[in-house]
């Protein structure tokens, strides 16, 4: 009995010690490093807000977004150097490439989703705002931005959406994102939610058809939940959608669901007792995830169990991240104001993020 008990005790310290302590995936010896601090512009919304994080599978680089400031920037790996990509971005948020290495954004400000190129340009009237009250007003004239599409118009049934958050493209290149509702400064002003449930969405692979992949998203309350971060797994079978707010002891939950025919997504799993706003995978079967938790940093979770091996501390609240470089064996981090990285002993399961 003795010896059980004891045995009890190793394993419930060392549950312990992996929930607090650094992942098996980090080196006890890695360094958190701030690669940049976002600037806080004349038309910066409150303060900077860095999130959004990607990978260009063709360089490595690293793409995130300052939302309240209105960019896209890139992160060179090989120059180790920050610069704007694109400004205006229409507010955009969560990000990702697809399997074509086109740059795919939830442009925030009208609920859309663009598809961008990274190495075409084009000159264009500076786009006017939705709330002119807010936002750098430019200098007049034309602005050069990178070429982009809008490739769903930000209305579902001929209603607004909510506000795309986050977006995963799949193997097939259909594209899922979240869409929860949170109320914008940039919008227009007197905007009132106008879809009757905050869910997520498929746009089909030749980017015609949007429906809803979820008829509704409860949380395991019962209570309509407001879906985050999303990613799928690199088989394509599988779709991960965190609730940023809820019941689980994590500030949230995150549901797994399988990817059928056509894109339906069935088998609802209360996956993990933790939410997220971004989140990625490693080669080696984990999660990183920026869970609302009482501590700032990422929180690493077991995709076989659901359970907590370990955390990453952030001296600011993580809010996306992303395996970058060309190996992608660092993970990257933008956390509020900052953006930051650590080095890892695994790669990034996806080639994108």
């Amino acid at each position: 009995m003795r010896s059980k008990f004891l045995a009890c005790l190793v394993a419930l310290a060392y549950g312990a010690a992996a929930q607090s302590g650094l992942p098996p995936t980090v080196d006890a010896s890695a360094k958190v490093t701030k690669l940049a601090t976002l600037p806080k512009e004349s038309y910066t919304v409150d303060q900077p807000f860095t999130e959004g994080a990607t990978r260009d599978p063709a360089t490595g680089d690293v793409y995130f977004v300052d939302q309240n400031s209105n960019k896209i920037l890139k992160w060179s790996v090989a120059d180790k150097k920050l610069s704007v990509f694109m400004h205006p971005a229409g507010y955009s948020n969560g990000m990702t490439f697809d399997k074509y290495g086109r740059l795919i954004a939830c442009a925030d400000e009208r609920n859309q989703l663009w598809e961008i190129s990274t190495n075409m340009t084009k000159s264009v009237p500076w786009p006017q705002a939705l709330n002119p009250a807010v936002g750098d007003k430019g200098k007049g004239g034309n602005v050069v931005l990178p070429e982009y599409n809008v490739i769903m118009d930000g209305k579902y049934n001929g209603k607004l959406l909510g506000g795309p958050n986050d977006v995963w493209a799949m193997p097939d290149n259909s594209l899922y994102f979240t869409d929860p509702y949170w109320s914008r400064k940039w919008w227009a002003s007197g905007r009132q939610a106008e879809q009757d449930v905050n869910t997520v969405y498929r746009l089909s692979p030749d980017r015609k058809t949007l429906t809803r992949a979820l008829a509704n998203f409860l949380t395991s309350d019962g209570k309509a939940g407001s879906p985050n971060g999303i990613i799928g797994s690199p088989d394509g079978k599988t779709l991960y959608v965190a609730a940023f707010q809820g019941p689980g002891s994590g500030g949230g939950e995150t549901y797994s669901y399988d990817v059928g025919a056509n894109g339906v997504l069935s088998n609802r799993r209360l996956w993990a007792q933790f939410g997220s706003d971004g989140m990625t995978m490693d080669n080696q079967g984990n999660m990183y995830m920026c869970a609302p938790v009482s501590r700032s940093g990422v929180t690493v979770v077991s995709i076989a169990t659901g359970k907590q091996v370990g955390f990453i501390p952030v001296p600011e609240t993580p809010a996306n991240l992303a395996f970058g470089g060309v190996d992608q064996s660092t993970l990257y981090i933008t956390a509020r104001t900052g953006f930051y990285s650590v080095p890892t002993k695994v790669k990034g399961a996806h080639l994108v993020k």
